[in-house]
């Protein structure tokens, strides 16, 4: 994360746009956003925020959400009268201008290395017409005027659905609705002890009511000619990624906001109180067990360290509470990557030893407290001391043999130790329990393929998830990840849509549409006619892909993980409402997935800009740098043929050519070719 939170209007003065300054714009700004790990171009990001407050695009989301708020504080007054006072200020804080602001901030950064995309719009966005069209699209109301209302043609309705679907506006009042509906009352239920059913799906709007209920009264003062050059505009290549990720900003569950909005509810569901209306040290407690046991995340983790070290204050020798606090350190202790056959990664850390002090103590005053023994034998497994780990892991069973996280563990442990077939066992027997602990089997089967993959047992893992999942149907993240596994073991279509299809479509979009997409692909890729057509039961999928209607990126995703040929990834991108933009992401796909066939064939269709700069996807290399450092030739063959900017240092501070060079080294003849197309296609460079 930036260490340093700079202003966009900083930005704006250091950036050389080619346009002159306009002293005009005084409107407000979005932050440069704090959007965790994220790399994006902060003087390009700028110059996108002053044209979207030119524009109000900003605005229109704020006021949207202003009106979510309205009806879910409703909603919460009729169900949890009680909870209010603390629900008050978590909504204020959500719902205010600025956080919601930098919500759609995060939600754009994506699109920020696009500068030239960028300057066209901020030309666009400074045009009168432009601003009158807009206005009128977000108000829904004509501008004052005494020009006759123009009259509804053919020409004019090809228009005015031109405009509605280059700015996705179907999806964007799908959206509103959803909240009114639906998707306000889902949040409401976060507070509710009994189990909830996920709110449908958002109601598709008819392009009609959106013509004609929408544009068409609120543009009757627009002529058509100005109507035209609008159009002309948002049918941009990079107007499309930009309707795409605004689209995204009116989503009332995109993004981290709503996930934190729902871990504040979830923290916040405490009634036991003083009298004088503070939070009791039992209720402290509980809300801080409930953050580490069933949210699980690091941002539940420091809020539980909060509410212990409040409780801790009010009884210093309570075992129990150090040892959560110790839990909460270990929890929130920096996280070193691991990759490949590792399960952990042996670090120093002051958490390590926060936790140390915490669980001595606690073992002190209460030695028979099987938690204490059971995070300390945890802590020791990441300090690398595994015999004393394995010794504190025996006096917890000893004390409470079914401790819901002690099979884990020890499986850990075991693989750590090089005792695979103890590992698979604990890990077996640990989802054989019910899940005390968020997270718990998860984990486990993840770790389990690790291990079965290490000795070479990899065919038993399917019929081990599948027993998993007869017994714990609604496991959705288990489902999420098995699905994941059989579209790389190659499964056949049918096999991963059993898997996938009871996910709630809500539950985790940006994971589920790519596998379904990929599902139905490969089965419309299984029975072809002779032109290239699917037939029969494919022809049903490629028709159930078309009225999915994926996201151009979730679709060329999609296509990516389907492993059909390039003919195939050609027919269906040419069913996207932007086919550039689904091209563009499944050629990146493609370099992550070394499919160096697709990413060959499919480059002259997808975006030069798009694929000029670093790419989070690829370890923020330059899709020209990835391929070089892969050796994909036929990928970096594409990319140079589509003649993406070679001008772009690599994520290791080369030139392309430079990481070339240093490639050259012995007889690899990819490295001579990458050489000489780069020789041959970039020579006026």
């Amino acid at each position: 994360m930036r260490a340093i939170v700079m202003g966009v209007g900083l930005a704006v003065a250091v950036l050389a746009t080619g346009c002159k300054k306009e002293a005009q714009d005084t409107g407000p700004q979005l932050p440069i956003p704090q959007c965790g790990n994220a790399e994006y171009d902060e003087k390009a990001f700028a110059v996108l925020v002053r044209a979207m407050d030119r524009t109000g695009d900003i605005a229109e989301v704020n006021r949207r959400f202003a009106q979510h708020r309205a009806t879910l504080e409703g909603l919460l007054a009729q169900r949890h009268p009680q909870l209010m006072p603390r629900l008050k200020p978590v909504l204020d804080q959500a719902f205010a201008d600025a956080r919601l602001r930098e919500r759609t901030a995060c939600l754009l950064t994506g699109i920020s290395g696009q500068r030239e995309g960028i300057a066209s719009m901020d030309a666009w966005s400074r045009k009168p017409e432009t601003r009158a069209i807009t206005t009128a699209i977000w108000t829904r109301k004509p501008a004052p005027s005494e020009e006759e209302d123009a009259k509804m043609t053919d020409k004019r309705r090809a228009l005015l659905r031109g405009i509605a679907s280059a700015m996705l506006l179907q999806r964007i009042q799908a959206n509103i609705d959803a909240v009114a509906k639906d998707e306000a009352a889902a949040l409401a239920v976060v507070l509710e002890s009994a189990p909830q059913a996920a709110p449908p799906k958002p109601s598709p709007v008819a392009m009609e009511t959106v013509v004609d209920g929408w544009l068409a009264p609120a543009l009757v003062k627009i002529p058509d000619g100005d109507l035209a050059d609008y159009l002309n505009f948002v049918e941009g290549t990079f107007a499309g990624d930009y309707y795409v990720a605004l689209n995204s900003a009116f989503d009332f569950r995109a993004g981290a906001w709503y996930e934190q909005l729902v871990e504040q509810f979830d923290r916040n569901n405490v009634q036991t109180v003083l009298p004088g209306g503070a939070a009791g040290k039992e209720a402290l407690v509980a809300d801080a067990r409930r953050s580490l046991h069933q949210i699980g995340t690091p941002a539940a983790a420091a809020d539980a360290q909060v509410k212990l070290a409040q409780a801790e204050r009010m009884d210093p020798a309570d075992a129990a509470i150090k040892t959560l606090l110790a839990e909460a350190a270990l929890m929130t202790a920096p996280r070193m990557p691991v990759t490949g056959e590792q399960l952990r990664a042996v670090i120093q850390a002051p958490n390590y030893e926060q936790a140390d002090r915490f669980l001595a103590k606690a073992i002190e005053l209460k030695p028979d407290l099987a938690d204490a023994h059971v995070q300390q034998g945890r802590l020791r497994y990441l300090q690398g001391r595994d015999d004393e780990a394995a010794t504190a892991f025996d006096t917890a069973s000893k004390i409470e043999p079914e401790h819901p996280l002690l099979n884990l563990l020890r499986g850990d442990l075991a693989y750590a130790k090089q005792d695979y077939a103890a590992a698979a066992n604990y890990l077996q027997a640990a989802l054989g329990q019910p899940e005390g602990r968020v997270h718990v089997h998860v984990t486990a089967l993840n770790h389990l393929q690790v291990v079965l993959r290490k000795t070479g047992r990899m065919a038993e893992y399917p019929r081990i998830v599948n027993a998993f999942l007869a017994r714990n149907p609604q496991a959705w993240n288990v489902r999420l990840d098995f699905a994941d596994y059989l579209l790389t073991d190659n499964a056949r279509a049918e096999v991963v849509l059993q898997v996938i299809e009871p996910v709630p479509d809500d539950w985790f979009p940006a994971r589920k549409v790519p596998i379904v997409a990929a599902a139905l692909i490969r089965k419309a890729a299984e029975r072809l006619d002779k032109d290239g057509k699917p037939i029969g039961a494919s022809q049903v999928a490629m028709q159930r892909l078309l009225a999915m209607a994926p996201e151009p990126r979730a679709l060329g995703e999609g296509i990516c993980r389907s492993g059909v040929e390039t003919t195939v990834a050609k027919m269906v991108l040419d069913t996207s409402p932007a086919p550039k933009v689904a091209a563009t992401s499944l050629v990146v796909c493609s370099l992550r997935w070394q499919n160096a066939r697709m990413a060959y064939g499919i480059a002259p269709l997808a975006d030069a800009v798009a694929l000029s700069g670093p790419l989070p996807e690829l370890n923020n290399d330059s899709p020209l740098c990835y391929a070089a450092a892969t050796r994909n030739v036929r990928g970096f063959m594409g990319l140079a043929k589509l003649q993406v900017n070679p001008a772009q240092r690599c994520n290791d501070g080369d030139t392309i050519a430079a990481r070339l060079q240093r490639l050259s080294y012995g007889s690899d003849t990819g490295v001579a070719q990458m050489l000489d197309a780069l020789n041959r296609f970039y020579r006026k460079a």
